[in-house]
């Protein structure tokens, strides 16, 4: 049976290899990004020219920031006035930090940017969870949040202390939300490694990488930097229990 799917972060990376799994398995599908560059190229070039004609009507989308409660209901009234309901939310969206990437220490960090780090990847799921859940409690067999998490939430790297706390945050938000909204909602929390999704997303539309280098304010949306993943050692995919680097299409399945 076809569900409707609401995706948080889907214009781009692991968001839209999401998508495109569950269009091509006849799923109709919401996608929003705070990104609108990425969200309307995803839509209008990438699953337009993948997706059969006879599914194109399948999927709609609307830039959201999750941040921002007003983009929130918008966005979730706008998908519900589209398709009738949502069946199962993906809370994919999240940032990272530039001062993590950059190597900078906690201690010369400003605390705004570990509140902001906090407000889109844990406040941002709880949010939007908050809009979804009066759809998803009506959803026919039960409706399913998915909260995407990291395998920082328990395994650290240097100077990774906002997004690690974010993540290890969703782990128990999801653990607390399987308990107050069940039976008739399901929650499951996903913790990947290291996930290679370069592919997916336009060039065109990516920042130079001097800019993605400079500006240590910019979201950081599952889309890395253009040299993320070269001349990684062994070391790295052996670290992985499956022997590499995992692959989009691992967590969208």
């Amino acid at each position: 049976m076809a569900k409707v799917f609401f995706i948080t972060g889907a214009g781009s990376g692991l968001g839209r290899v999401t998508a495109r799994y569950l269009l091509l398995k006849g799923h109709r599908v919401f996608l929003t990004d705070y990104n609108e560059s990425f969200l309307e190229s995803t839509c209008t070039k990438h699953l337009a020219s993948v997706i059969p004609t006879e599914l194109k009507s399948n999927f709609k989308w609307s830039r959201m920031d999750v941040s921002n409660s007003e983009d929130v209901a918008r966005a979730v009234q706008k998908c519900v006035e589209q398709f009738g309901t949502i069946d199962v939310l993906i809370n994919n969206a999240g940032i990272n930090s530039q001062y993590m990437r950059a190597g900078i220490r906690m201690d010369e960090v400003p605390v705004s940017d570990f509140e902001r780090i906090l407000n889109v990847n844990l406040i941002g799921t709880y949010r939007v969870s908050q809009q979804a859940i009066p759809y998803l409690e009506h959803s026919p067999g039960g409706g399913v949040i998915i909260n995407m998490s990291s395998c920082r939430a328990h395994q650290q790297s240097k100077h990774g202390e906002a997004y690690a706390a974010s993540k290890a945050g969703i782990e128990g938000l999801s653990m607390a939300m399987s308990v107050s909204l069940g039976p008739k909602i399901r929650v499951h929390v996903i913790s990947p490694g290291m996930v290679d999704v370069r592919s997916e997303r336009d060039e065109e539309v990516m920042p130079d990488v001097d800019t993605i280098r400079k500006d240590l304010n910019r979201d950081f949306q599952s889309d890395y930097a253009p040299e993320w993943g070269y001349g990684k050692s062994e070391a790295m995919h052996e670290a992985h229990p499956v022997g590499r680097i995992g692959k989009g299409e691992d967590i969208a399945r």
